[in-house]
């Protein structure tokens, strides 16, 4: 990660914390977590009472990222709240500063839930393990609406893509592209819009929470399951079909998936990656096999 990233709070940060914990509260540990887009810290906090309270503070550290994407802080703090006291294993808001007036930039201050990501397992417990990670979408796609989220939207949908710079086949890849500045399928659903394993947190086989909620937005359930399946490719060639079968067996829903998700989400990466994925080869076959399929819908 960028030093941005992983650098401690500045003091005005944690006066802000301590101000939304209560007055007479201390911030006793400071670490670092995993981010991309800002800077989120693990928190150790005292209460005036004496009580210990963990928290997440999340730093939107990035100008170009909220120039980018709006109103990341917003869109989170609004989600937050439509999920609280709701079934979905999410953080708890503790407080809010969108606009950086009084932390150093704009943050989102929230319960800190236990676990940690968890890798896919090997193939003898892959089962369990998809199972768990779709068992909270059902919830998470029911969850009411307001009219603060955000309509659904490819990413870089307004950009000039070219096939990435690993493809083994630029022409499938200008097909992708071309589907993905298409037509998108609507739904008027609340939907996580960053849903991948990354983003589960896992404690003794089972799902504690799911995390980072600053890309929330109204639109199709299978926006997620896309997401998801995209994130899932490479772990081995018929793994994002076995999350579609465990998502249909947790949530009912037999409606018909639609390709275009498969091609939004690889699309909405690989093209603008300076990486290449783990296995290319497969990542490609799933983009391939979405865009045969939308060629014979």
């Amino acid at each position: 990660m960028k030093p941005e990233l992983t650098d401690a709070p500045p003091a005005r940060a944690l006066d802000w914390v301590r101000k939304a914990v209560g007055r007479g509260s201390d911030v006793l540990d400071v670490r670092p977590l995993a981010g991309s887009t800002s800077a989120v810290h693990a928190l150790t906090a005292r209460t005036a009472s004496g009580a210990v309270i963990r928290l997440v503070l999340r730093r939107y550290v990035r100008p170009e990222y909220l120039a980018s994407e709006g109103d990341p802080p917003g869109y989170e703090t609004n989600a937050l709240r439509l999920l609280d006291g709701g079934s979905v294993p999410a953080p708890r808001l503790v407080a809010a500063d969108v606009t950086g007036d009084e932390c150093d930039v704009p943050a989102v201050l929230m319960t800190l839930l236990p676990g940690r990501p968890r890798k896919p397992p090997p193939a003898t417990e892959l089962a369990d393990y998809l199972r768990g990670l779709a068992e909270p979408l059902p919830d998470i796609h029911s969850t009411p609406v307001n009219s603060a989220l955000r309509p659904y939207r490819p990413y870089f949908a307004d950009v000039r893509l070219r096939p990435p710079f690993w493809a083994k086949d630029p022409a499938m890849w200008e097909r992708a592209i071309a589907i993905h500045t298409g037509p998108v399928p609507q739904g008027s659903s609340f939907i996580h819009r960053d849903y991948h394993p990354g983003n589960v947190l896992w404690h003794d086989n089972a799902v504690q929470g799911v995390v980072d909620w600053a890309n929330t937005s109204t639109g199709h359930p299978h926006a997620d399951i896309g997401h998801c399946r995209e994130n899932l490719c490479t772990v081995g060639p018929d793994v994002a079909e076995r999350f579609l079968d465990a998502y249909r067996a947790v949530s009912g829903d037999n409606s018909e998936y639609d390709p275009y998700w498969d091609i939004a989400a690889a699309v909405g990466w690989a093209p603008i990656s300076e990486e290449a994925p783990d296995r290319p080869d497969l990542y490609e076959s799933f983009v391939a096999r979405a865009v045969a399929r939308a060629a014979r819908t």
